[in-house]
């Protein structure tokens, strides 16, 4: 089962994260990182879920593993900061 988790900046240290299931909501929770949202998802109790699509803001660097989210957080959170820069609405 693939999910998409979609982040948003609330304020400084503090970013609020969705995990959606097409258009329900599955599960919502803050986090202090772009970083720490990523990992937190990747490492939720939902067995059953292999990838996610993660979105920060209106962009997406796709869909990506679970496990790649538990180990790599920080470079994906990086590659969402820096696409999120360069494409701002």
């Amino acid at each position: 089962m693939i999910l998409t988790l979609q982040i948003h900046k609330e304020e400084p240290g503090r970013y609020a994260a969705q995990v959606l299931n097409g258009h329900a909501e599955v599960a919502t929770f803050d986090a202090s990182t772009i970083g720490g949202a990523i990992r937190e998802c990747g490492a939720g109790p939902l067995p059953e879920v292999s990838a996610f699509h993660i979105w920060y803001g209106h962009v997406s660097i796709g869909t990506t593993l679970t496990a790649t989210m538990r180990h790599d957080s920080e470079t994906l959170a990086q590659r969402l900061m820096t696409l999120h820069g360069q494409l701002k609405s």
